[in-house]
């Protein structure tokens, strides 16, 4: 039977499979010898009733304290319990996952969706359009955001299709997502928050608004998608912006700004301003008073789903004060765009590299070696992508302002990490698909279509994985 020390750790604990040093093992004290005992009833006298009359009453006094703050945390712990259980909870087999040990780090998948339901029938078949994984490093607590671009081409969970990672959820959920995140980064993904839009809207209201530095270029689709994200969480009334400069956002705008992408950015700079969105939300909500906290949690928990225990909430939440944001990148950092069966996917450039630098830029693994899972799903990736016609959609009778192409193939290589773009392509173009601008969180380069991807036979992949225990021990990761 497991100890009372280890049933209290959590995700941050050395217990933690993917964190630490192993389980905390329960000792038994010594036995006392009968000496001792004897020397003690001798020392006591008649015991208590030999006490005098203030040492009674500071006897009596202490365990009033003690007992009341006891019986003041457990009311404490049971109102937060009561406010945690509204956040619906799932139970995950962590050894389905294909975790990758990522020593002193616990990485959490956000995954986002654009749905106005968090029911399970209404959220199947969704695809995650916001996926970031937020790193913290459990000593010193500073936190890493990694975006993943969710065209991102790779193989999805068990299964033998390659298609792009936001389809991974709707796949086969939370679990098929973390599987498929953890196999292609080599990361150790074992807990998730999914939310949707209306509760980003909400906890940005609630913070009372974001300051962003909105570009001229930026204010037609930010005001596209405001109308559309409004319309899309019910919402009547809402702003527009109007001008471009530094101006407060309120949440339906905030929302739109992290969702911003043709022809300004494309996915890469999307991901970059969801980044900076949760970032600034972060940083407001350090400053928020525990009755704030209480309505806030109101507000959003009803519209996440996680298989976070109310412990690993709890301990997040006394951390985020402390919380200082440390990087910021998108993943694959290099890329090249293109299209398959005239749908368009982001190919990571050697897909073993991309992870090997992330592994050293992240997480401080100068000699990182990727897995043979890792060396195998890149290897797919460009058997699949050579074998097809990467040719591009069919011309439409659209303007020329429309990001439709007409070219037959088209490469671009990104290096998000350098910012640097080169590209080459054969035929014409039309609109803005075709263009690539760097930028230090990432390029941008088009890419256009649909989430179903191509399917083949895919190779054998093992290597060092390892999986957790099934379930939640009801700790707290943090520790």
């Amino acid at each position: 039977m497991r100890s009372k020390k280890y049933r209290e750790q959590n995700i941050f604990a050395d217990n933690n499979k993917y964190e630490g040093k192993g389980k905390v093992k329960s000792v038994k004290a010594p036995k006392a010898n009968k000496s001792a005992k004897a020397a003690r009833g001798t020392a006591g006298g008649k015991g208590f009733k030999s006490w005098k009359r203030w040492q009674k009453v500071a006897l009596i006094m202490a365990i009033v304290i003690v007992v009341g703050a006891a019986a003041g945390y457990a009311g404490v712990r049971m109102y937060l319990n009561s406010k945690l259980d509204k956040v619906k909870k799932t139970t995950i087999d962590t050894k389905k996952l294909s975790c990758v040990d990522v020593d002193g780090y616990v990485n959490i998948a956000l995954l986002g969706v654009d749905s106005r339901s968090m029911s399970s029938k209404n959220l199947k078949g969704h695809n995650t359009d916001c996926i970031i994984i937020v790193s913290m490093n459990t000593k010193t607590k500073k936190v890493n955001l990694i975006s993943i671009y969710r065209d991102t081409y790779t193989k999805i969970g068990e299964t033998s299709t390659y298609s792009k990672i936001n389809s991974a959820y709707a796949s086969g959920g939370a679990e098929t997502a973390m599987k498929t995140i953890n196999q292609t980064m080599d990361l150790n993904v074992s807990k998730y928050v999914l939310f949707n839009f209306k509760m980003v809207s909400d906890l940005v209201n609630d913070v009372g608004g974001i300051t962003v530095d909105v570009k001229d270029y930026e204010i037609q689709q930010l005001n596209k998608y405001t109308r559309q994200t409004a319309h899309n969480i019910g919402q009547k009334k809402y702003k527009l912006v109007t001008k471009a400069g530094k101006q407060t956002l309120e949440g339906v705008q905030a929302v739109s700004y992290g969702r911003i992408r043709k022809g300004v950015g494309d996915d890469f700079k999307r991901t970059s301003r969801m980044r900076v969105v949760i970032k600034k939300v972060t940083n407001k909500l350090k400053d928020k008073s525990i009755f704030k906290m209480m309505d806030i949690m109101d507000d959003c928990l009803p519209q996440c789903q996680t298989n976070l225990s109310n412990n690993d909430m709890i301990g997040l939440a006394q951390r985020i004060s402390k919380l200082e944001f440390n990087k910021s990148v998108g993943f694959p950092y290099n890329v090249t765009t293109g299209y398959i069966n005239e749908i368009s996917y982001v190919f990571p450039v050697d897909l073993a590299a991309n992870v090997v630098k992330l592994h050293k830029d992240m997480f401080g693994q100068d000699d990182y070696t990727a897995s043979s899972t890792v060396n195998s799903i890149s290897a797919g990736i460009t058997s699949r992508r050579s074998a097809a016609t990467t040719s591009a959609p069919r011309s439409s009778s659209s303007s020329s302002s429309s990001s439709t192409t007409t070219r037959k193939k088209t490469t671009t290589t990104t290096n998000n990490s350098s910012g640097s773009t080169s590209g080459s392509s054969s035929g014409t173009s039309s609109g803005s698909s075709g263009s690539s601008s760097g930028s230090s969180s990432g390029s941008s380069s088009g890419s256009s279509g649909s989430s179903s991807g191509s399917s083949g036979s895919s190779s054998g992949s093992s290597g060092s994985t390892s999986g957790g225990s099934s379930g939640d021990s009801g700790g707290d990761i943090f520790q």
